[in-house]
């Protein structure tokens, strides 16, 4: 990634960015896609998201740092969760006071269904452009993949 990019075209690939999630956003809603009858919030979602995102769960701790709460505003969070069975808590053997959280089959299968969702209408729009503009795609989320991976250990 080249360091001298314009914020000129910066600015202007995120406002195509955010035209491109404005037009995904009507066409979920017209078809009543399965977000509109999440059973979680999107707090709950980005927790979820989070955890499953993790191949050993993550300890409560993680989850606060990462969705940038506090351990009083995760623990009612990670309740829920658990509550309606999208998570499970275990208690690290050497210490009690950590608790390790991991998604349930019932909570991946929730997460599959609601990403499911917005992979039809993806499916469905991809499918209409032609051969080189379905590579051009392809690769314009490679370089992005490319550019976002050094983020991740955030």
């Amino acid at each position: 990634m080249t360091t001298t990019t314009s914020s000129t075209s910066v600015d202007a690939a995120l406002q195509a960015f955010h035209q491109w999630m404005a037009a995904l956003q009507v066409a979920r809603a017209r078809r009543g896609e399965p977000w509109s009858e999440c059973p979680m919030t999107v707090p709950q979602l980005r927790a979820l998201s989070s955890i499953i995102a993790s191949p050993s769960g993550r300890t409560s701790r993680e989850l606060a740092t990462l969705l940038g709460v506090g351990a009083s505003a995760i623990t009612p969070l990670v309740d829920r969760l658990v509550d309606h069975g999208f998570v499970e808590r275990h208690e690290d053997p050497r210490d009690r006071r950590i608790a390790h959280l991991t998604a349930t089959p019932t909570g991946r299968e929730t997460l599959e269904r609601m990403l499911a969702g917005k992979g039809e209408v993806m499916r469905e729009a991809l499918s209409r452009l032609g051969t080189d503009e379905l590579e051009l795609v392809t690769l314009a989320f490679g370089v992005l993949r490319a550019a976002v991976q050094p983020l991740e250990g955030i």
